[in-house]
């Protein structure tokens, strides 16, 4: 994969173009960064224990570097790439498909996943990267979809969702599968504090034509987001189905981009030049209404199912049968002989009867004779 250049990295990540040097000795490197934005205490406790230990989130990423969590390889390191919230024997017939921002520790995420599973009894899949950073340059697509349908195979429809650089991952993957025209696991949409941009993944990705109309789509920001550059993401909101019905458009008032996680942001600036706005609401607060569009955009993919089963269990009505010229033909013909089976015996009727007065004539007139 070529290596893209610093500023075009910069620009993904929505960092300013700073010189290297005030960026700190643990600043952005050219192949994987070295800084993470770690979960906050409460986030730890959110994430299921098997997923809890420092340990285990590094030897996921390890596997990630190594291509272990794609391919032929996705199925046996299953439980390994992911944080999984929802149990295997969960029967939903809808799931949710969730990417990290960058350079945020996955766990970050997990009072908001374990809110929208709790909530919805929805399982959650929480692919686990190296580097922290869910968009690979000059890829696609993902390729983590599999490894959430190993560990819920009773999810029928997948709701993506991304937070800031996680969308652009969120969204690519959508396109690449319409691409290959493999929409049936597709349930919806849903940018947290991100945008559609053309400059990132698979070309000129555009979802406002009327051919996405049936798409669930949700583009949910803060109003207080200091990260998200305002200009582009107006411009990104071209490229969402915004006549659709099926499109929710909300921004979070008090909100800021990192409250859709909860995780120490602290050093972004120092180490990124990166600067968040005050936000006059608590995480948990923005989570919970995060959480309300969510569980809209899930109702719209259950609805989904329900109207391609209904499609798939439309009764069939079957066609009027009509006789062939031949069996027309040998039914008149069979009236015809019947009709003169009847003409026959009522000729022999009336010919015995004709018989039998005559012979009873005879009869008289003899004895009349004889007298």
């Amino acid at each position: 994969m070529q290596i893209p250049m610093l500023a075009t990295l910069l620009k993904a990540l929505e960092l300013p173009d700073l010189p290297s040097s005030s960026r700190g000795v643990r600043s952005l490197q050219f192949t994987l960064p070295d800084y993470t934005s770690p979960p906050l205490p409460e986030a730890i406790n959110a994430t299921p224990v098997a997923y809890q230990s420092d340990e285990t989130i590094d030897a996921a990423r390890s596997l990630d570097a190594d291509g272990k969590c794609v391919g032929d390889q996705a199925k046996d390191n299953s439980e390994a790439c992911q944080i999984k919230f929802g149990s295997e024997f969960n029967e939903s017939s809808t799931g949710v498909l969730f990417f990290s921002g960058a350079l945020v520790d996955p766990r970050g995420y997990s009072p908001l996943m374990a809110m929208i599973s709790d909530a919805y009894n929805l399982p959650i899949s929480v692919p686990i990267f190296d580097g922290d950073t869910s968009y690979k340059f000059g890829t696609c697509e993902s390729g983590r979809l599999a490894q959430a349908q190993f560990a819920f195979p009773s999810v029928e429809k997948w709701i993506f969702i991304g937070h800031s650089l996680g969308g652009v991952t969120a969204f690519n993957d959508v396109w690449a599968m319409a691409g290959r025209n493999e929409t049936d696991a597709i349930g919806g949409l849903v940018l947290l504090a991100s945008y559609v941009r053309q400059d990132l993944g698979c070309g000129a990705t555009d979802f406002s034509g009327d051919e996405w109309s049936w798409l669930p789509v949700a583009s949910i920001s803060a109003s207080e987001d200091g990260v998200a550059n305002a200009t582009d993401f107006a411009a990104g909101q071209a490229f969402l189905p915004s006549h659709s019905p099926r499109f929710i458009n909300e921004t979070i008032e008090g909100g800021n981009h990192g409250g859709f996680g909860s995780y120490d942001d602290s050093e972004r600036y120092e180490l990124l030049g990166q600067t968040d706005g005050n936000a006059s609401i608590t995480n948990e607060e923005q989570q919970r209404q995060t959480t309300i569009i969510i569980g809209e955009i899930e109702d719209m993919a259950s609805s989904l199912i329900e109207v391609e089963k209904s499609e798939s269990n439309a009764p069939t009505v079957a066609p009027i049968m009509q006789e062939s010229p031949t069996d027309t033909e040998s039914n008149d013909e069979n009236d015809e002989s019947s009709n003169l089976s009847y003409s026959n015996d009522a000729t022999n009727a009336a010919g015995s009867l004709d018989g039998f007065l005559l012979y009873m004539c005879l009869f008289v007139s003899v004895s009349l004779f004889v007298l």
